[in-house]
Formats: C-alpha cells, sequence, structure tokens
C-alpha cells in the first residue's frame, strides 16, 4: 500500500465516544484499477471495535477490482437528481469527483453507523501545506453562528482556537469569524490533533472561508481552507501518531 491517496478510515467507540483511525483505502495501479484496504493501528486501540464483514483479519491486505461496499454504499448514486448538488457542495469538479476523492470530501458518513472518512494534512518538501475541511458542530452552537455563517465571504479570514475549557477532547479546537468575533464551529475531530501540532511547529497556519453552500445540509455547509508552512527543521516526520500506521 503507497502513501500517495491513502483515505482513512475513523471509527468512534461506542462507550468512550472517542475516534479511532482504524483503517486506510487506497487504489491499486495497474492494467486494471483496483481498491486495497488495510487496517492501521487504530483499530488495536479499543476493545470495542470488531472487524469489518469480509474483512476479519486485522492483519491482511485486502485487495479488490470493485470499491468494497463497507465503502460503495458511501456513495450517492450518480443517477439520483441530488448528485451534481452534491459534487458542488464537495468543491470538486467533474473530473475530480472519484469515488475516493468524494468519500474523503464528504466522510462517507451515514447515520446508521459511527464511521467517518477523511484524507491527513499532507505536508510537501518545502514544509507547505494547503487542506479543506467542512466545518463541523454548527448545530450544537447558538443559532447566531448559523446566521454568522451566512454572512462570511469566500476567502475570509478565519482563526484556530484551542478549546482548552473542553472536558470531552482536550485536542478541540474551535473556528472562530473575525470582526465580530464570534465561535462558529469546530475543527473535525480527526484533524484536531495535527491541528494542534501545526499551531506550534508552523512559520505560519491560516485558515479560511473557501465555500459557503446556503442550500446545502448543515455539515457541507462550509468548506474551509487551511494553509501554513512548517518551521526549518521545526520537527521530524509530521505529525507522529501511531494509529494511522499500518498493522503490519
Amino acid at each position: 500500500m503507497t502513501n500517495n491517496d491513502l483515505v482513512y478510515l475513523a471509527w468512534q467507540a461506542p462507550v468512550s465516544k472517542g475516534w479511532h483511525v482504524v483503517g486506510a483505502l487506497t487504489t491499486v495501479s495497474g492494467a486494471r484499477e483496483a481498491f486495497e484496504f488495510h487496517y492501521t493501528k487504530g483499530a488495536l486501540a479499543s476493545d470495542s471495535f470488531t472487524p469489518f464483514s469480509g474483512m476479519n483479519d486485522l492483519n491482511k491486505s485486502y485487495i479488490s477490482d470493485k470499491l468494497f461496499p463497507l465503502f460503495h454504499n458511501r456513495l450517492l448514486s450518480q443517477k439520483r437528481p441530488e448528485y451534481p448538488k452534491l459534487i458542488r457542495w464537495l468543491g470538486l469538479s467533474e473530473s475530480e469527483a472519484t469515488p475516493l476523492n468524494i468519500l474523503a470530501r464528504s466522510g462517507g458518513t451515514r447515520e446508521t453507523d459511527n464511521l467517518q472518512m477523511f484524507r491527513r494534512i499532507k505536508i510537501d518538501e518545502s514544509g507547505y501545506l494547503k487542506h479543506y475541511f467542512f466545518l463541523h458542530g454548527i448545530n450544537y452552537l447558538d443559532s447566531s453562528a448559523t446566521n454568522r455563517i451566512d454572512r462570511l465571504e469566500q476567502g475570509e479570514r478565519l482563526s484556530f482556537c484551542k478549546d482548552i475549557q473542553n472536558t470531552n477532547d482536550s485536542q478541540a479546537v474551535l473556528v472562530r469569524a473575525k470582526n465580530p468575533a464570534e465561535i462558529i464551529g469546530y475543527c473535525p475531530r480527526y484533524l484536531a490533533q495535527d491541528i494542534n501540532e501545526l499551531l506550534e511547529h508552523s512559520e505560519y497556519l491560516h485558515v479560511s472561508v473557501e465555500t459557503i453552500s446556503s442550500d446545502a445540509p448543515i455539515n457541507y455547509r462550509l468548506m474551509c481552507k487551511v494553509e501554513g508552512k512548517l518551521q526549518s527543521g521545526g520537527f521530524d516526520g509530521f505529525p507522529k501518531q501511531d494509529e494511522y500506521q499500518l498493522t503490519i
């Protein structure tokens, strides 16, 4: 499995409500495109986790010429009338709307389970990074937050704020609008630890409004863009989290 196009799978433990990175999905190059899935060390972090149907061995690599049902069932059919809207909300062009890109950008969420898909923040050889994410937690805030989001403009600068008083998640990162200042949501939990490290080890780290889709469901309402650059010699191997490592 290569790291070129990995989409990670996060799972929420039912009792602790903590999130763990339990798997990685990618494409396999060859005469015919195929898909490869492997569990990561996050699958070993909770006794509550059980392997997915048809993929019972945590130490095995699974390859298929079709997208595994676990992931295929998270894609909206192109035949559905709302499909063009979804692709627009996700900020993808027609050529970019591949299964992995759709899963990574949309999160591949379903109301019936506790799974979320995403890509990690990638940093190039010069230390530069650019990443997109949808604002989370809007529905937990006062309605004024939604109204504030509707007044934002594309490209408008936002701010990251560590939520140090959050007793449920020590890594939680708030997103705040400026002028006037108001909390409008959260950075996704699966990115929060990376964002915390970047806040400590970056020359700069900017977050801004990428798109606002007023006709979208709340989870696709505001897409943010984060750009930054690591300090030279800041820290080696950003960031080292065991849960992302493959089990073999």
